[in-house]
């Protein structure tokens, strides 16, 4: 079976959250590590032994990604087009929320800090917002290109996207728009891309096997880092091999 999908939740020291899990380790440490592809299963594994414990179905589609919440007790499954949201440590295993807006494969998937709300990519082009309390979508941007893979700024009010036609765009989620556009390599496909938790660096990778980084300067008067603020590039791309 081809994998699509690997994710794995961080380490958990509290009592509440291991019962959640259900099957932790006396020292709380334990790593939940989920996988999907194209059998239409989600697997939940105990990463020491390899054992998988608990298999959700996801009937409509191959899934795309996974992201687990930060309080590990939901799992989000990117579909083509849906979204599906699991209570991870439910008694019937089914899906707690179908989310519907995308036309074509949903990429990219993720959630705010508190786990408020979600944002997710598609090949259709776009990247929307999902209020976790509310119904429906909430907000949409439009990229013109299939989004391969979006990122959240530490700082919560930025997403940065990366699309097939080589585009990386700073969302402000505060002004509603695209505060920011770099294109490092022509036409070249954005595959991944990733902010460090310090939010010192963006990094991107195209199809042609290069990596760009970027150093994120601080808002203009202000000490929190932006990724729509100074974007100074602090390497040459590898070359591919």
């Amino acid at each position: 079976i081809f994998l699509r999908a690997l994710v794995v939740g961080e380490p958990c020291s509290s009592a509440a959250a291991r019962r959640v899990l259900g099957r932790m380790s006396d020292s709380g440490q334990s790593v939940l590590l989920a996988t999907a592809g194209y059998d239409h299963t989600i697997r939940f594994w105990e990463a020491p032994t390899g054992v998988c414990y608990k298999t959700l179905q996801h009937p409509d589609s191959q899934v795309n990604q996974l992201q687990i919440t930060a309080d590990r007790q939901r799992i989000a499954a990117a579909g083509n087009p849906s979204l599906r949201l699991f209570e991870i440590n439910s008694g019937p295993p089914s899906a707690l929320t179908t989310y519907d807006g995308h036309t074509s494969n949903v990429t990219a998937v993720g959630f705010e800090a508190d786990g408020k709300w979600m944002y997710t990519a598609s090949e259709d082009g776009t990247l929307k917002l999902w209020d976790l309390r509310a119904a429906g979508c909430q907000r949409e941007y439009e990229s013109g290109s299939p989004i391969n893979s979006v990122a959240l700024h530490p700082n919560q009010v930025e997403i940065v996207s990366g699309d097939r036609d080589g585009n990386i765009r700073v969302w402000d989620l505060a002004q509603n728009a695209c505060s920011a556009e770099l294109v490092p390599d022509g036409d070249k496909s954005i595959q991944s891309l990733s902010i460090a938790r310090d939010a010192s660096t963006l990094a991107a990778a195209n199809v042609r096997g290069s990596v760009f980084l970027w150093r994120l300067g601080p808002a203009p008067g202000c000490g929190e880092s932006r990724a729509s603020a100074d974007l100074e590039q602090c390497g040459s791309p590898a070359p591919p091999g």
